[in-house]
């Protein structure tokens, strides 16, 4: 995970930190969750793809190729759920840590979740990870980037109207 700041109010860097120390395990999920279901897929109309036996065979991927899909959640969390460090009445630094963790993997978790009802979406991630470092892979990397792109512009739209109203 690349720390930084990717919007103007992005200064949370107690958020940062929780997500760069979760960050492995997120990645494990947005990688297994649309494995899953392809493989889910392919069993159940009973056919082999091209990608299948590679998916079934790897035991790890490049993290790298899935990282900017996982910076670009991130940083969505950060812009649309961020209460700019603010503890709550009682809290401590440590259970504000928790807290934020706690929402972040949630966030994380439903995010990855409405992500792989996109075929679009859950072919790219394996192909990115299963062609790491070739022009298919960074292709489909590439491919990642613009559909995130498009969702949380489309969020941040719908989200601008919603409030102008």
């Amino acid at each position: 995970m690349w720390v930084g700041t990717e919007f103007p109010a992005d200064t949370n860097s107690t958020l940062k930190d929780v997500q760069f120390r979760l960050y492995g395990d997120m990645l494990l999920l947005l990688y297994t969750r649309p494995r899953d279901r392809y493989l889910d897929a392919c069993r159940l109309i009973q056919t082999d793809t091209e990608l299948a036996p590679r998916l079934r065979s790897m035991d790890g991927f490049d993290h790298r190729t899935v990282q900017d899909i996982h910076d670009m959640i991130a940083a969505w969390f950060r812009f649309s759920q961020d209460d700019g460090g603010q503890l709550r009445l009682g809290e401590t630094d440590e259970a504000y840590q928790d807290r934020i963790a706690s929402e972040w993997r949630t966030f994380f978790e439903g995010e990855v979740g409405s992500l792989i009802s996109d075929d679009e979406f859950v072919r790219a991630v394996l192909v990115a990870a299963a062609s790491g470092n070739t022009e298919k892979g960074y292709a489909a990397e590439a491919h990642l980037r613009e559909i995130l792109k498009e969702r949380y512009r489309a969020m941040t739209q719908s989200r601008t109207a919603a409030s102008v109203e």
